[in-house]
């Protein structure tokens, strides 16, 4: 009802008050007009008795006045004349009737005599007539002043039942109608205008329903089909996990018995066939590791690897893989720093030391001859694992490729690196299943840093659970 309230007072402002201010105005000029028109009537009438009778007196000096003070008396009484005095030069004073003890007025008139005497004539009336016809223009002019304030009160009624009170009515109809609800039925007799726009409103419900029966019926359409594409997207993630992981173990064991054979052979053959026997062992581990990534990628995106938070330190996650990293970095020639063993995290170790292992394996790839920093740094309530390379640095329009699977980088026309390009592919599976992210920052020619953030280890956990260490499992160096 608020906006009722501000609205009822502005339209009584705008509206009734503009014409009950005219309306008071208009009656107060008339009494005041009238009042002053029977004023002047009375002087006037009042002045040409006296100039009657100061022309009579003048003419008949010679004669005593009284009588005709007499007579002017009778005949003034309708006029209200009470009392009449004459004053001669000579101190001649004569006076006819009573004057009343209030509401008296005096008038007065010089006498124009033969010998230029002065002489005067003094009349008073009785003014309590006029000051009652006044009063009655004055009551008058009150009953209709009265009558158009109370006409004013019956528009601002008016004006509240049939405009303000329809108003609210469809304000609380559009209310409903915004909140989904049927608009009530308000059986009022109001205006046509105003039932037209209830019926507009009720239009407008009847058409929101059918939309909104139409919405569900194609909210529920989108659901059945999302849901049919996300069985369908799972059932094929599934098969391509078992496909993976069946060609996997297929390819797995030929490769493992010609591993073998070549390296029993490798025994008695010469110098040329031990560099052909090398280069058929690079090209199995070449494919080996391509089938480890292939089968880590699909048991990552089929869900299988469940995760098992424990509190460890960076000690033991940096001894993971140190040995085979360092191999790596030996054979890439890069110089392979290791800071802040200390720290002490929580959050499945093997995933978190899978995860650092395709970071810094991806860093001495991209930075050979040169150097990378793999660090534990405290960041709040978190610590940060760093792997910091000083490589050629990737491109910002290229940072968000790199994640895609098969994605490999180029610095030269005729650079070939080593790898697939599925190394950090399965560093952000893996972070999204130890519940973080990979942030990245790189520039061209100033080298690349990658990171996670783990939680910390809480103070009181660390001393008062005993210690359980993860299980250690090596990577063999390639």
């Amino acid at each position: 009802m608020e906006p009722r309230a501000r609205l009822l007072p502005r339209l009584f402002i705008d509206v009734v008050l503009p014409g009950t201010i005219a309306a008071l105005a208009l009656v107060l000029a008339l009494c005041v007009q009238q009042v002053h028109n029977l004023g002047e009537r009375a002087d006037a009438a009042i002045a040409l008795r006296m100039e009657r009778i100061t022309r009579q007196l003048s003419n008949d000096e010679s004669h005593s006045p009284q009588d005709a003070l007499d007579r002017v008396l009778r005949e003034g009484q309708a006029d209200q004349l009470r009392r009449i005095e004459l004053h001669r030069s000579n101190g001649g004073v004569w006076s006819s009737g009573t004057a009343p003890a209030d509401g008296v007025a005096t008038y007065r008139s010089e006498l124009d005599g033969r010998d230029n005497s002065a002489s005067w004539l003094s009349m008073q009336f009785d003014t309590r007539p006029l000051q009652r016809a006044k009063g009655m223009v004055w009551l008058l002019g009150s009953l209709c002043a009265a009558g158009i304030i109370v006409l004013a009160w019956l528009s601002r009624v008016t004006l509240r039942h049939r405009v303000l009170e329809p108003l609210s009515h469809i304000q609380a109809s559009l209310q409903e109608l915004a909140h989904g609800r049927h608009p009530g039925t308000d059986t009022t007799p109001v205006s046509a205008e105003f039932s037209e726009i209830t019926q507009t409103v009720q239009q407008l419900f009847d058409v929101e329903e059918e939309q909104r029966r139409d919405w569900s019926a194609m909210q529920r359409d989108n659901a059945v089909e999302a849901l049919d594409r996300l069985r369908q997207s799972q059932a094929a993630t599934r098969s391509k996990s078992q496909f993976i992981a069946l060609v996997s173990h297929h390819f797995r064991q030929p490769l493992q018995a010609l591993e073998l054979f070549a390296g029993g052979f490798d025994a008695h053959a010469n110098d040329e066939q031990q560099v052909l026997f090398r280069q058929v062992r690079a090209s199995i581990a070449s494919m080996t590791r391509l089938l480890d990534a292939l089968l880590e990628i699909s048991r990552l995106d089929a869900g299988v690897i469940a995760v098992k938070p424990v509190g460890f330190t960076a000690a033991e996650l940096f001894m993971r893989d140190r040995t085979s990293l360092n191999h790596e970095a030996a054979q890439q020639q890069v110089a392979l720093v290791w800071r802040g063993s200390h720290h002490h995290l929580h959050g499945d170790a093997d995933v978190a030391a899978n995860l650092l292992y395709q970071l810094a394996s991806n860093a001495i790839i991209n930075a050979p001859h040169g150097r990378v920093l793999i660090a534990a740094r405290r960041r709040g309530q978190s610590i940060r694992i760093e792997v910091r390379d000083n490589g050629p640095g990737i491109a910002v329009i290229h940072q968000q490729r790199i994640f895609e699977e098969f994605v490999q980088l180029q610095t030269g026309e005729n650079e070939r690196r080593n790898g697939y390009g599925l190394g950090l592919a399965i560093a952000e599976r893996l972070a999204q299943l130890l519940g973080t992210r990979i942030g990245l920052r790189s520039e061209p020619g100033r080298g690349s840093t990658f990171w996670f953030d783990l939680p910390r280890m809480p103070v009181m956990e660390i001393h008062s659970q005993p210690r359980s260490r993860p299980s250690t499992t090596w990577r063999q160096a390639s």
